[in-house]
């Protein structure tokens, strides 16, 4: 699909741009994630990524878009978070913006691992997960949204 650029809406509403980058607009809907996972790995297949990195998009796209979903927004109000995914020189660059409130996931402190799993608290994995996955990770607040950006090598 390179070269060219092609816009459509999935049935549930997910946004999709394609071309070299894959652009994909979610509502701050949990039905928006399943169309975004699918989308994403179908268009990440061509550049025929190793598992793990497979994993880290998919984790990526899941558990940023769930915190979204689930703690930037204090209103009932339709919400985009928007995410660009880019393979350049080998490497995946995952940058997601969204509106809601201030996170930066890299001043968020590491889960517990020595405590056991029924005595820990409930959230962190993930961005735990992330952190230790992706090869770089960079946050910052502009214009009223948070940028995350994130790469990983694709093999």
């Amino acid at each position: 699909m390179q070269g060219a650029l092609i816009i459509f809406r999935s049935q549930c509403g997910v946004r999709i741009a394609v071309d070299e980058r894959l652009t994909l607009e979610v509502r701050n809907s949990r039905s928006e994630i399943a169309p975004a996972l699918e989308a994403a790995e179908a268009w990440l297949q061509s550049y025929e990524p190793s598992p793990v990195a497979l994993y880290f998009v998919l984790l990526a796209i899941e558990e940023l878009v769930t915190n979204c979903i689930k703690y930037g927004y204090d209103d009932c109000g339709e919400h985009t978070i928007v995410i660009h995914l880019s393979v350049a020189d080998g490497a995946l660059t995952i940058i997601v913006t969204d509106d809601g409130h201030r996170f930066d996931p890299m001043a968020a402190p590491p889960p517990d691992l020595s405590l056991d799993i029924q005595e820990r608290a409930i959230g962190g994995l993930g961005i735990y997960l992330l952190r230790q996955l992706a090869d770089h990770i960079a946050y910052e607040r502009r214009d009223e949204t948070n940028r995350l950006t994130l790469t990983k090598r694709l093999l």
